[in-house]
């Protein structure tokens, strides 16, 4: 979108001051001509006419004190005679620390980018080559959720044309900033990597493949290696079936029961192994690890009052 921003120090921007000084400038002078330019400098930034401004919108601003303004602005280098397609015409100064527009340039590329990303018969192609990889440092990237440097954009390898297919890249968040900021010197030090032979789909892409026309089930590199020739596809994370105590397997169909671990902190100190291993329980008990586990976990005995813990009785006598 346009839009027209003002520099923190414009208020006091040294060839606005320097008005003050002219011999017919009063102490409202400075206001005066500071609220014409930033007029100005506003209906600029609404139509992105990039600082320009012709005959008949300036002296719509500046009513019947157009004359002695003008005379101000362009003496004191705040305006500048010009002629454009149309004529006679003003072009307002240039610099950011008074005030700064957006160009006509910026404003339709920047449009051209938001039609492009929203385009599904564009980004389906691109996505279907690329999957979830960027093609300039080759990192998955993630399309939902909080935004970080791993979030997926799309990049326009010609900037100011409109995309296509071939010009346009999967990118993570990193990447797509920093060239962005200098195509040219990133495109010198970096090399866009070949499209995957086999593109890696996270659950929200294959979700938009599908959705799209194109029935995509999620891959990524554990699935990738799980299906690869001669890979173990059993889950990782659960234990395989072994034979129970007495040699026999378990029945067809039902699951092999995997016994708890015990946490080593639920089991008292009396009754914790030797660190040595020797399945001794306590320094004196002969009591094996199983038998130990079954009093940590049995209801604990009632705590016999000690003499110095419980209530003294009064009809006994001290011996």
């Amino acid at each position: 979108m346009a839009w027209q921003r003002s520099g923190d120090t414009g208020a006091t921007y040294p060839k606005l001051m320097a008005v003050r000084g002219d011999a017919r400038a009063d102490d409202r002078t400075i206001n005066e001509i500071a609220g014409f330019v930033w007029r100005l400098s506003m209906q600029s930034g609404a139509h992105t006419t990039d600082y320009v401004l012709d005959v008949g919108t300036v002296e719509m601003l500046g009513g019947s004190r157009t004359t002695e303004l003008l005379r101000l602005a362009v003496k004191h280098r705040l305006l500048t005679k010009v002629r454009t397609d149309h004529g006679a015409g003003y072009k307002l100064i240039e610099d950011p620390d008074f005030i700064h527009l957006r160009s006509k340039a910026e404003v339709e590329w920047e449009r051209q980018q938001r039609n492009d990303t929203r385009n599904v018969s564009l980004l389906i192609p691109v996505l279907l080559r690329d999957g979830d990889s960027c093609r300039w440092c080759g990192i998955g990237v993630v399309w939902l959720g909080r935004k970080t440097a791993r979030s997926g954009e799309w990049d326009h390898l010609v900037p100011g044309q409109p995309g296509t297919v071939e010009t346009m890249v999967v990118a993570c968040v990193g990447c797509n900033r920093a060239r962005g900021g200098d195509v040219e010197r990133w495109d010198s030090a970096h090399t866009l990597r070949p499209a995957p032979q086999r593109p890696r789909y996270g659950e929200a892409t294959a979700k938009k493949l599908t959705d799209n026309g194109y029935p995509t089930t999620p891959v990524d590199d554990e699935v990738r290696l799980a299906l690869a020739p001669g890979a173990d596809t059993a889950p990782k994370r659960v234990r395989s079936a072994t034979a129970t105590s007495d040699n026999t397997a378990p029945a067809p169909g039902r699951a092999q029961e995997v016994p708890q671990e015990v946490p080593r902190n639920a089991v008292p100190r009396s009754v914790r192994t030797t660190p040595a291993g020797s399945g001794r329980v306590g320094p004196d008990l002969g009591l094996g690890r199983s038998t130990a586990i079954d009093l940590a976990l049995s209801d604990p005995p009632a705590r016999r009052r000690g003499r110095r813990g419980g209530r003294r009785n009064p009809n006994r006598g001290d011996t």
